[in-house]
């Protein structure tokens, strides 16, 4: 990646512009793409780059790069050794838990205690190595994390004690929810914990793996998830209370609502879209009393939708606000709230889910459109407002649309490779994996801009790399999981033989 010496394109110029025809070469791509990934994750990996960011961050910190590597390691791609990237999976993340002054510390408050932003996250994953280094060895006493890890369940146990107790306050607000910052990011951590320790049969050589497994359950079992949703929720109903009220009749009220810094966002980032799809995310039983909110949120949420397929950045107000709907991010806009929409289509299993499933669809297919159009993005190739996220965005559509991915039997290598109506999102994704391929060019043109952490997951290249293995993972048929979730890392990468359905 070019040093930071290119500006940023002007703020108007939201994406660059492409020939909106998806490439007939499918292998060709596949190659470029290949051969673009291995030299990124080599240069990621090599100490001649410049660092990610000093901090335990998973959204821009070195331990986002962390994540990259772990999600990687189970592509099963040529060129792309799992156990070196496992290697440098714990290498990232002791280096994380060195960094001063305590990387470990408790988060100051439920509205401050993420996956994304705070030590929950890095906490978060080293669990995960231990958890996964006992199910494949017996013991954590050989795993690097070995002394570190009961720090991280009390971390995480002390933020989620400490998000419900705030709800025991007279002030309790709307606020502190969404997924960047608040309590729907601390719940994807719980939820992400579950997905790694629920398998009953885990063999423990020696007490302290056990009890590893066992605190880890607790901390990640119904009773605590069914705790933080009931804060969110609450909150979200307060919220919708408020809105219902300044509205004053002019627009319909959804029966949730949120705020972040005191503005109703509908995104994924700040917003109503990312509370709700980390909700979706949780076990049926837990999610259940509260599904018929959920979704008649989401269907006011669709009544927000322009006419070109985008949403505006912030709750209506039934006044005009003079501002165009032109973010199609991840993080506001259309991108984020596609991977959510995605996930209400597949939790749907009821034939009266009927009328609402056709609305979501057509949604879907008037977001999809516009990411593909306006999803090269000039601020970069990040997950969060870059290329990355529009990738896994049509991933996600591909997964629930594409007639392939209904079919009973497997797909040949040949089909998977060869665009046709039954790939038609999937091949949208390949194009611009494939456009981001070209980023060094486009950024020497001063067409796309360098992000303040170039080599982070959510703002740089470590986000994209993660769109590109994803997207070879589906054309080589390697399927390493199913492709029940685009895999976008540390929102929409949950197991999910658990989850929610209507």
């Amino acid at each position: 990646m070019p040093p930071r010496s290119t500006s940023m394109p002007p703020r108007s110029v939201r994406y660059i512009h492409h020939a909106n025809q998806p490439p007939s070469d499918l292998v060709s791509a596949c190659r470029v793409i290949q051969s673009v990934l291995s030299a990124e994750v080599k240069r990621i990996q090599s100490d001649h780059v410049p660092k990610t960011r000093k901090t335990g961050s998973v959204y821009v910190g070195i331990t986002g790069s962390s994540l990259m590597a772990h999600h990687l390691s189970t592509a099963q791609l040529d060129g792309l050794s799992p156990a070196e990237l496992l290697a440098f999976t714990d290498t990232r993340l002791v280096q994380a838990l060195s960094l001063p002054p305590t990387s470990l510390s408790s988060p100051s408050s439920g509205s401050h205690s993420s996956f994304l932003e705070t030590a929950v996250g890095m906490a978060t994953l080293v669990l995960i190595r231990a958890i996964e280094l006992v199910t494949t060895t017996a013991t954590v006493s050989t795993s690097p994390f070995r002394d570190a890890w009961t720090a991280c369940t009390q971390l995480i146990a002390s933020a989620a004690s400490m998000a419900a107790s705030e709800d025991r306050r007279a002030d309790v607000d709307d606020g502190g929810c969404e997924v960047l910052y608040g309590r729907a990011g601390l719940l994807y951590a719980l939820i992400r914990l579950r997905s790694v320790s629920k398998c009953e049969d885990i063999k423990t050589a020696d007490s302290t793996s056990a009890d590893l497994i066992t605190e880890v359950r607790v901390l990640s079992s119904k009773a605590q998830l069914q705790l933080l949703v009931q804060s969110i929720i609450c909150r979200g109903q307060y919220g919708a209370a408020v809105y219902a009220e300044e509205l004053a009749g002019r627009l319909a009220a959804p029966p949730l609502m949120w705020t972040w810094h005191g503005k109703r966002y509908l995104g994924a980032a700040h917003g109503v879209a990312g509370i709700l799809h980390i909700l979706l995310l949780c076990p049926e039983d837990v999610i259940h009393p509260y599904m018929e909110s959920i979704l008649l949120t989401v269907e006011w949420l669709i009544g927000c939708q322009d006419v070109h397929g985008n949403w505006p950045t912030a709750a209506p107000t039934g006044y005009p606000t003079g501002r165009d709907n032109d973010l199609v991010q991840w993080c506001h806009g259309a991108t984020g709230i596609l991977l959510m929409l995605c996930t209400v289509l597949r939790c749907a299993t009821s034939a009266s889910a009927a009328p609402l499933l056709e609305k979501v669809i057509a949604s879907v297919q008037a977001g999809a459109a516009l990411v593909y159009r306006h999803g090269l993005l000039s601020k970069g190739v990040g997950l969060c407002h870059g290329v990355a996220g529009s990738v896994f965005a049509l991933l996600a559509v591909s997964d629930v649309l594409d007639t392939a991915h209904k079919k009973k039997s497997k797909p040949s290598k040949a089909n998977a490779t060869q665009p046709s109506e039954d790939n038609y999102y999937l091949v949208r994704a390949v194009h611009l994996a494939r456009l981001a391929a070209s980023h060094e060019t486009l950024t020497a043109r001063g067409e796309m801009g360098v992000p303040d952490h170039p080599w982070s997951l959510y703002e740089g290249m470590a986000g994209m790399c993660c769109a590109w293995a994803e997207v070879l993972r589906r054309l080589t048929l390697k399927q390493a999981r199913p492709c029940e979730r685009s895999g976008m890392p540390g929102f929409d990468d949950v197991d999910g033989d658990t989850w929610a359905s209507w």
